[in-house]
């Protein structure tokens, strides 16, 4: 089974590692919190947060469905 950052989609991926010379601690303790679990559910609405924010990720133009389950940020296991 894959880890969120091994499904992340290449574009969050990109805009996280623009952001790392200025948050590059922040950067780091997302790459650690997304290598270290599987399953979207298991992260919790602040490193959600955190996501979307330092992925410039606007949540206005978010859906709910995708606050919900992620699927604007990671490849879903079975798309590979």
């Amino acid at each position: 089974m894959k880890t969120l950052l091994e499904r992340l989609k290449p574009e969050i991926k990109l805009r996280l590692e623009a952001n790392t010379s200025q948050y590059t601690n922040t950067i780091a303790n997302i790459f650690e919190n997304l290598s270290s679990k599987a399953f979207y559910q298991d992260l919790t609405m602040s490193e959600i947060s955190t996501l979307y924010t330092f992925s410039d990720i606007t949540l206005l133009k978010t859906s709910i469905w995708d606050l919900k389950h992620g699927d604007n940020l990671f490849i879903r296991e079975y798309d590979d």
